[in-house]
């Protein structure tokens, strides 16, 4: 019985192990089909998964411990008396701290942190994970809120029209009045629209078919459409825009607007300055009608600015005509992060003067 539930535990950690894989991919759907399926088989999937990864990880940091590093730990061949106590010190000295971190200056850490920052919020986050000292210079001090709000923020696209409208020729004056120099509660409140990834809508729905001509059946068929919809913004103000029943896995990797997609379209988007600044609406047009989109940024559990939520969809006529879209079927936009997107920036292209600035104001501050 016991060996029937160990194997049972470990064929769970296999499928959840697979649902990992899948998310890594792209493949939510797929990803949460693996998740239930290995939560039914044991409930407690995800802690023995997180202990497998972990002794993975322990085991590899310790194999690449050297031996002179064993033997500065170790000094001389142990007694008898004396190899449990001393076999002890050897596997708590193993586990002692970075002494590096202890003996660089602060500065150079603040340097580094600046550094990551400039890379992803996700990267900041992780390198925060990796110890206490660089989680304190993370998330204990404003430098870094700031350095990231300077980062994000200046590539955000804002209605120009509305900002007229409300007498501002930029947002300097109002995100004084609003948050001063609290950027932690800047980034709390003001959402944005992220650029190194892609949002995607995963649309299913059932559409009742016939039966076929002279059929007695009593059932008729059901078709399940499933259909999925693409966003990528850019600072510029451009965004890529497709619907295609293409997975993400098959998208993703190649969705560019330097690249020829099929069935793509280049639209422009900006957002609002009202509502917390995450009303956001991306337009197209071709002969006959305006597009116009309006979606809302939304947070999704502790995923910050992670979602975008329907409002409306409505296309104009040049002669006036509004025509309203059903968002029946419509499901939100999550966004998904695409390593590669980082190295897709132009020379010239105003994210990449950002980062260069960003990279020189650092290198500034160096003792």
């Amino acid at each position: 019985m016991v060996h029937d539930s160990a194997h049972r535990g470990l064929e769970a950690v296999k499928v959840w192990e697979l649902g990992v894989s899948k998310e890594k991919d792209g493949l939510m759907m797929d990803a949460i089909v693996c998740y239930r399926r290995a939560l039914k088989m044991d409930e407690a999937v995800e802690k023995n998964y997180r202990k497998i990864v972990m002794k993975g990880l322990t085991k590899k940091h310790s194999d690449n411990v050297s031996e002179s590093d064993k033997d500065r730990i170790i000094d001389g061949k142990p007694s008898d008396d004396t190899a449990g106590v001393e076999a002890q010190d050897e596997t708590e000295a193993l586990q002692l701290p970075c002494w590096l971190l202890e003996t660089l200056p602060e500065d150079v850490l603040q340097h580094i942190v600046h550094h990551v920052i400039a890379m992803s919020g996700e990267s900041w986050v992780n390198l925060s994970l990796t110890c206490k000292k660089f989680q304190q210079l993370c998330f204990e001090k404003p430098d870094p809120y700031r350095a990231f709000a300077h980062r994000i923020y200046p590539l955000q696209h804002y209605d120009e029209a509305t900002m007229t409208l409300n007498g501002l020729n930029n947002l300097i004056a109002l995100e004084q009045a609003l948050w001063g120099s609290d950027y932690k509660r800047m980034l709390e409140e003001r959402a944005y629209v992220k650029f190194q990834g892609c949002y995607i809508s995963v649309v299913n729905y059932l559409r009742h078919g016939a039966n076929l001509e002279g059929s007695s059946s009593l059932v008729s068929p059901v078709h399940m459409i499933t259909y999925y919809r693409y966003l990528r913004f850019y600072p510029d103000g451009t965004c890529l825009r497709l619907v295609t029943t293409d997975e993400p896995s098959v998208v993703v990797r190649h969705f560019s607007r330097h690249r020829r997609v099929k069935d793509a379209e280049l639209c422009h988007w900006t957002c609002s300055i009202d509502d917390d600044f995450s009303i956001l609406t991306v337009k197209r047009r071709n002969e006959k009608y305006e597009f116009v989109e309006t979606l809302q940024i939304h947070s999704h559990g502790r995923r910050r600015y992670h979602r975008l939520q329907w409002i409306k969809s409505e296309a104009f006529q040049d002669t006036g005509d509004q025509i309203q879209f059903s968002m029946h079927e419509e499901k939100p936009f999550s966004f998904s992060r695409v390593n590669s997107y980082a190295n897709d920036v132009p020379e010239g292209s105003k994210e990449r003067q950002f980062q260069q600035q960003s990279t020189t104001v650092h290198q500034r501050t160096l003792p």
